[in-house]
């Protein structure tokens, strides 16, 4: 076992790392939709989000090269999104946008593996783990429609008026719609029109529904065999010789 513990990457052995990881995807989930649409506002939302990202890839990804394209796209879409924030001028045409995807698929790639692949018995960290990757699931899904919408404004409607001069598709509003579809909670106040912003919202309600299952299968599958592997053992060492 302890031999395994040294080959496992900093996400299993160095807690700390995906803790914050995970208090960055909480503030990104759950209080980023609470934040005003002022300048202050999104220059804080926009810097959540980036420290989410780096706190991810140093969390989840192993390989040096892959950890310093992830931080240096973050830096890059976080200095597109100041410049924007000064500059209204400065158009950049979604591709910050699909910046922001690219890394998040990245970071939800590389937690899955380590939750569902790696070796090692069901800890803490795994189970952290599955959390963090279900939260990644539906934050991905939010700017995937971030970026729709930024092609194709009325792919979603939504109920409530948004203030004058605010974006249809401002994170706050697109991650509270995420989840909803992610969770299959819908209170009717926002719902998909376009044809593929109705086939992303089925995707995510999907694996919204089976990723849950599929995480407690797999850690109750990995229990079992870790528990049949010591009693194995046991009645090996048992064995007169």
């Amino acid at each position: 076992m302890a031999e395994i513990e040294r080959q496992l990457p900093g996400f299993w052995r160095e807690d700390r790392h995906l803790s914050f990881f995970l208090a960055f995807l909480v503030l990104t989930t759950i209080f980023v939709p609470m934040v005003g649409e002022s300048r202050p506002g999104r220059i804080a939302i926009d810097l959540i989000f980036a420290l989410m990202l780096f706190s991810g890839a140093i969390a989840t990804v192993e390989k040096r090269m892959l950890m310093s394209l992830i931080i240096a796209l973050t830096i890059l879409e976080f200095t597109a999104d100041l410049i924007v924030e000064f500059n209204p001028s400065f158009s950049p045409k979604g591709w910050d946008t699909a910046l922001k995807v690219v890394c998040m698929a990245i970071l939800v790639v590389m937690t899955l593996k380590q939750t569902f692949l790696l070796p090692g018995p069901v800890s803490v960290h795994r189970v952290m783990g599955g959390i963090a990757a279900y939260l990644l699931i539906g934050v991905t899904w939010a700017f995937v429609y971030k970026l729709l919408l930024e092609m194709i404004p009325d792919a979603i409607h939504f109920q409530t008026p948004l203030a004058v001069g605010v974006s249809t598709g401002e994170p706050g509003r697109l991650i509270y719609f995420s989840f909803e579809t992610l969770t299959t909670v819908s209170y009717g106040d926002a719902y998909p029109v376009h044809r593929v912003a109705r086939s992303l919202a089925t995707a995510e309600a999907l694996i919204g529904q089976l990723y849950p299952a599929i995480l407690i299968a797999t850690l109750v599958g990995m229990a079992l065999q870790a528990r049949f592997n010591a009693t194995l053992k046991e009645t090996e060492v048992k064995k007169p010789s």
